[in-house]
């Protein structure tokens, strides 16, 4: 049996991921007007990136499929100040993003959508249906490659901590995104603007 650390997953296009507990729930497209996220940014992306998916190449066959492709929000984190950076948005279809926030997914696919997104796995990176076998070793490896900075958050004391939790989390809006002023505008309006020369 392989350990961790031995296995290597640097070849893999599709890589399961997921978002840091204290920043559950905290986006930029819930906080933002659905006009915003889906009339205004949704169609440039689709116009930018090419309408398909930047991890596996699908294309939808039809202007109905074009809605199984998603905006992902790729993001860095900032534990200390409670900040979520988005730094990039990635048009990718459904069952790549399944694979994006893979703990949630876990928990609410039926055995037939698992078997499904299985599959979508091993034919986006190319590999053998025996990886079914060490697929939750793989997801801890690349969890551990995510490798977020909490190391700030082991400092702080139980109350500092809790404090934390308590607050909202707040954001940044990298300037190349599409909208970023307007997106920059919503967020502030709601005091969760973070101002970076804090």
């Amino acid at each position: 049996m392989r350990t961790i650390k031995e296995l290597s997953i640097t070849g893999f296009k599709l890589l399961p991921s997921a978002k840091p507990v204290l920043f559950h729930g905290s986006t930029v497209r819930k906080t933002v007007t659905d006009h915003l996220w889906r009339k205004k940014l949704r169609p440039v992306i689709l116009e930018q990136q090419g309408t398909k998916c930047s991890i596996c190449k699908w294309i939808p066959a039809s202007n109905e499929e074009i809605r199984h492709l998603h905006l992902h929000e790729v993001e860095k984190y900032d534990f200390i100040n409670k900040v979520c950076h988005l730094i990039d948005i990635q048009l990718i279809c459904r069952k790549c993003h399944s694979f994006q926030h893979i703990i949630r997914t876990q928990l609410v696919s039926t055995e037939e959508q698992w078997k499904d997104l299985i599959a979508h796995f091993i034919s986006v990176n190319g590999c053998s249906s025996d990886i079914i076998n060490i697929f939750d070793l793989i997801i801890a490896k690349a969890l551990q490659l995510e490798s977020f900075n909490e190391t700030g958050l082991a400092l702080l004391s139980l109350k500092e901590r809790k404090e934390l939790e308590r607050q909202p989390v707040r954001f940044t809006i990298d300037p190349h995104i599409p909208f970023a002023d307007e997106l920059r505008k919503q967020i502030e309006k709601k005091g969760l603007l973070y101002n970076i020369e804090h």
